[in-house]
């Protein structure tokens, strides 16, 4: 029972520090809201998400966090960046033939979801104390400035996606669902051969192809 009971204070003192330290962040970050304000980005109070809103694309930055690493001690919080990126009329072709491989959840919410600092030099960022704010603040306004509006300015529309699949670009994590939605994209903008291509090369070997079986069905039923 005692034992019991430290445990459960042990957990309320742990929610109510992460509950802290989320207000610190979000206070860290609205001083952020001009720069993304200037970008056409908006945020609710008290969340920690940033969201434009163009004619054919959602783009979102979301601050996750992780309270008190314990892969980094003494850090409150390290904190790690994501993107979003979704393309409705991408998503929804891609239904089409990978409902089963993809979940219904990602398919309906986005397009892309991938750390921000996957293709930066830059280190991990940490709120040791909050006597790092200003520091931490200026290195995050610094990182915003160089990696992610950038990219959220290459990527406004479906053909900017397929430019930046044929260009190679590096900021993208080119997984086995984001073939699935270029093939999409292909689609969509009337080349079929194309979107063969892409599923060919990427699933085309016999361990892929049977798990990939139905997609193929599905392209081999459309007509040129």
């Amino acid at each position: 029972m005692f034992l019991n009971t430290n445990r459960r204070w042990g957990e309320e003192l742990n929610y109510m520090l992460q509950k802290d330290i989320k207000q610190i962040i979000i206070s860290l970050i609205s001083e952020l809201d001009f720069y993304f304000e200037e970008n056409g980005f908006l945020r609710r109070s008290n969340s920690l998400t940033y969201i434009r809103k163009l004619d054919d694309v959602t783009q979102k930055v979301e601050i996750v966090f992780f309270s008190n690493p314990s892969y980094h001690p003494g850090a409150l919080a390290h904190i790690y960046p994501h993107m979003q990126i979704y393309i409705p009329s991408v998503n929804g072709t891609t239904k089409e033939y990978a409902s089963h491989l993809i979940p219904s959840k990602w398919l309906d919410q986005f397009t892309i979801r991938q750390p921000i600092q996957i293709y930066s030099n830059l280190g991990d960022f940490w709120l040791v104390d909050v006597n790092d704010y200003e520091s931490l603040k200026d290195q995050l306004l610094d990182f915003f400035e160089k990696n992610a509006i950038p990219l959220f300015n290459d990527l406004m529309s479906e053909k900017d996606y397929l430019l930046l699949y044929e260009n190679k670009d590096k900021r993208i994590i080119w997984d086995d669902n984001q073939y699935l939605y270029i093939t999409a994209a292909y689609l969509n903008n009337h080349d079929l051969n194309k979107a063969k291509l892409v599923i060919k090369n990427r699933f085309g070997k016999k361990g892929s192809r049977n798990k990939y079986k139905e997609v193929f069905e599905y392209f081999d039923n459309l007509e040129e």
